[in-house]
C-alpha cells in the first residue's frame, strides 16, 4: 500500500512538472502584439538598410565598371592609332625598296588595315552597358594581340 501511494505520488508530481515546463514554455514563447510590431518593425528598417546599401553597392560597382570601360577604350584606340602608324610605315618603306609590287605584301598590308579597321568599328560598336563586357574585353585584346603581332610579322619579313 505503501508503494502503490508513493508511485501514485511519483506519477502526480511528474505530471505536475511536465504540465509546469509546458505552461512555461508556451507563456515565455508568446509575444504580446507591441513585441510582435516591434519585431515587425526592426525587420522592416533592417530590410530598407540591406536594400539601400546593395543599391549604393551597384552604383559604385557601375561607377567602376564605367572607368574600366572608359580606361580600356583610350588603351585600344592608342593601339589601333600605333597599328595605323606601323601600316604606314610599312608602306612606306615598302614603296621606297620597290617591294610594293610584290603581291602578296601588298595583300598582306591590305589585310592588315582591314582588321584594324574592323577592331576600330567593334569598339565603337559595342555598347558598354552590357554585361558580358569582359568577354568583350577578352576577346578584343586577343584579337588586337593577334593583329599587333601579324604587324610585328610582316615587318620582321619586309625587312628580309
Amino acid at each position: 500500500m505503501y508503494s502503490e501511494n508513493k508511485l501514485k505520488m511519483k506519477k502526480t508530481i511528474i505530471v505536475f512538472i511536465a504540465t509546469a515546463f509546458v505552461a512555461l514554455g508556451l507563456l515565455t514563447g508568446c509575444n504580446t502584439k507591441e513585441e510582435k510590431v516591434a519585431d515587425a518593425q526592426e525587420k522592416v528598417a533592417d530590410a530598407k538598410e540591406d536594400l539601400a546599401d546593395k543599391k549604393y553597392d551597384a552604383k559604385v560597382e557601375r561607377q567602376v565598371e564605367e572607368k574600366e570601360w572608359q580606361e580600356f577604350v583610350a588603351e585600344s584606340n592608342a593601339k589601333i592609332a600605333i597599328n595605323n602608324e606601323k601600316i604606314g610605315d610599312l608602306k612606306i618603306r615598302m614603296k621606297k625598296s620597290g617591294q610594293m609590287e610584290n603581291a602578296v605584301l601588298t595583300e598582306r598590308i591590305i589585310n592588315l588595315e582591314k582588321r584594324n579597321t574592323e577592331l576600330r568599328k567593334r569598339m565603337e560598336m559595342y555598347d558598354s552597358s552590357q554585361s558580358n563586357w569582359d568577354a568583350f574585353k577578352k576577346e578584343f585584346s586577343k584579337d588586337m594581340e593577334n593583329l599587333g603581332q601579324s604587324i610585328e610579322d610582316l615587318t620582321i619579313d619586309s625587312n628580309k
